[in-house]
């Protein structure tokens, strides 16, 4: 076996990525784009315990949404569908609940498309999927994985009252939110990617979902959108709906 064979054998390895998430070094935001994560913090300042749902949640720490409100000893349940994502995050953040399922309109099995271990862009959407095959010039293994709403989840764990979503699903985003009774739960804050060449995306359906159902669009981070129920006064700026 050549070095660089042998090399790129290490890297995939589930060791490998367990020590590099493990030597994280401690720095302002864990996001890998716009600093999200830092606005999260920001807006929950004054809860210090809380509760969090972050789907798609890839690694434990890079990236990650939630990790700055773990480390204040928040907890939370996390779902991927990639199955290396989960024991990362297993051996890294044992407070969590970590799933290994997609999250969806209706309970089920569906396909998953797998490009990476632990690849951001692995999705249940086959659209998104034909995108990502093209951006990264590979084809990805298909494995059926078992589908569950975020009601059911939510019940199966007998979660009432929670303060964060996180959704980033990669084109799976409102069959999420279609399996959701989102005013029966009212989390204080939810994220979620639009692209949109608007903005306010005001002819999307995901942005629409959330002014029917009493949110307002409080801040956007890059493709990261940000929203809070319309009681809710904790914002960066109120766009009017209307």
């Amino acid at each position: 076996m050549s070095l660089k064979k042998f090399r790129k054998k290490i890297k995939s390895s589930l060791f490998y990525e367990i020590i590099r998430n493990y030597f994280v070094k401690s720095i302002p935001s864990y996001s890998e784009s716009f600093g999200e994560d830092i606005f999260i913090d920001l807006f929950f300042k004054d809860l210090s315990k809380g509760f969090y749902l972050d789907i798609g949640c890839n690694l434990p720490k890079k990236g990650s949404l939630s990790y700055k409100l773990y480390k204040r000893n928040w907890k939370g349940i996390k779902i991927d569908i990639s199955e290396r994502s989960i024991k990362l995050n297993n051996f890294h953040r044992k407070r969590d609940v970590n799933l290994n399922l997609s999250v969806g309109k209706k309970n089920c099995f569906v396909d998953s498309f797998i490009f990476y271990d632990n690849c951001s862009m692995n999705t249940v959407d086959q659209d998104f999927s034909k995108y990502t095959e093209k951006s990264v010039n590979k084809k990805p293994e298909i494995k059926k994985i078992k589908q569950l709403t975020l009601d059911k989840i939510l019940s199966i764990y007998n979660i009432r009252k929670f303060n964060f979503l996180n959704i980033d699903v990669e084109g799976n985003e409102m069959n999420v939110l279609e399996g959701f009774q989102i005013r029966k739960f009212q989390p204080d804050l939810v994220s979620i990617e639009i692209h949109d060449d608007e903005c306010p995306p005001k002819n999307n359906r995901i942005y629409k979902y959330f002014i029917k159902n009493k949110y307002s669009l409080i801040s956007i981070y890059g493709w990261t959108y940000f929203f809070s129920p319309d009681k809710n006064k904790n914002i960066h700026f109120n766009f009017k709906t209307k």
